[in-house]
């Protein structure tokens, strides 16, 4: 039962990621760095963007394979599908028709949501999203605060995308600075909160 309840709690934190990632994208300003990344695998692979995104998610999961297996979980496959579905459903019924100022503040608002939906989903280990995943095991192994592991995967991810011809966008900007330490602090507070439940 607890461990049912585990994988609510990380999935339901997944979806807010994928709220997050879909009020990003509608606002036109993009979410965070991994979006570029996936841009610009595709502009020089036969690959399509969501295929991108694949191929990253996998990559990932084979390095924290290698490193740290305590980090995947059954939530590791049930996350990204709550992921995908949250911000394909942003995307479809939400239309921001605001201007400028608005977006920006949507912009920090969907990239709060994904280091804070992260957040919720690592802490309850069930199993972590790739990129997540590899966060915290890079993290352990490296013995370096995870936000910064996590701004400068981002910073990686950002540049890399850049060079390989990505769009350059605010959002993925905003989540380079955002995203690691909400996704630290919120694991951390949550984690504390939900081990009386959970364990």
């Amino acid at each position: 039962m607890k461990m049912f309840l585990r994988n609510v709690i990380s999935v339901l934190g997944s979806s807010l990621v994928g709220v997050g990632v879909g009020l990003c994208v509608t606002t036109g300003l993009g979410a965070d760095a991994l979006g570029v990344l996936w841009e610009g695998l595709a502009k020089h692979l036969p690959i399509t963007v969501g295929q991108a995104s694949l191929l990253v998610t996998c990559t990932c999961l084979i390095i924290v394979a290698l490193i740290d297996k305590k980090e995947l979980g059954l939530a590791t496959l049930l996350n990204p599908i709550a992921t995908s579905i949250f911000t394909d459903l942003m995307i479809k019924y939400v239309a921001i028709q605001s201007g400028m100022p608005v977006k920006l503040v949507l912009v920090v608002v969907g990239i709060s949501f994904i280091g804070i939906g992260s957040g919720i989903a690592a802490a309850t280990n069930a199993g972590k999203e790739g990129y997540i995943a590899l966060s915290f095991a890079l993290s352990k192994r490296l013995t370096v605060d995870l936000a910064k592991v996590r701004m400068g995967l981002d910073m990686i991810c950002f540049v890399t995308g850049m060079v390989l011809g990505g769009q350059f966008m605010v959002g993925p900007i905003i989540g380079v600075l955002l995203i690691g330490p909400l996704l630290k602090m919120t694991s951390q507070y949550c984690g504390k909160k939900m081990q009386p439940l959970l364990s």
